[in-house]
């Protein structure tokens, strides 16, 4: 099934539901699809902290174009269509508050590139 297309023009956002495992809180938000970050989901700090009962003890480091940024983790149940991934999400401790969809969320779907005309996200 698929959950999205976009057109190559447009910038590619999925609606995406994060849910609090503990507390069964949730939020919805539309991360851009990031293929050049390399984590989970990146989320603003005002989303994140609605979300993140089992929040990890040590953060991430990513080395980018404008240095170290490092992120608190949480466990979390990620919702896109009908996939439900239990992974990790992510909010940067300094710096811009940003919805980013990175590649260890987008190893769990089917992308498929349609003539070079659209980008299409399916259920794997």
């Amino acid at each position: 099934m698929v959950v999205d297309c976009f057109r190559i023009e447009e910038r590619p956002i999925l609606q995406v539901e994060v849910i609090d495992p503990v507390k069964n809180n949730s939020v919805n938000v539309s991360p851009l699809i990031d293929t050049g970050f390399s984590g989970y989901l990146l989320l603003p700090n005002s989303l994140y902290n609605k979300v993140n009962s089992l929040e990890l003890k040590e953060p991430r480091n990513y080395l980018t174009l404008n240095g170290i940024i490092k992120t608190r983790v949480a466990r979390a149940k990620i919702r896109i269509g009908k996939i439900e991934v239990n992974s990790y999400i992510e909010s940067p401790v300094l710096g811009r508050d940003i919805a980013l969809l990175g590649r260890e969320i987008l190893k769990e779907l089917r992308i498929e590139f349609k003539k070079g005309k659209e980008i299409c996200i399916e259920d794997p």
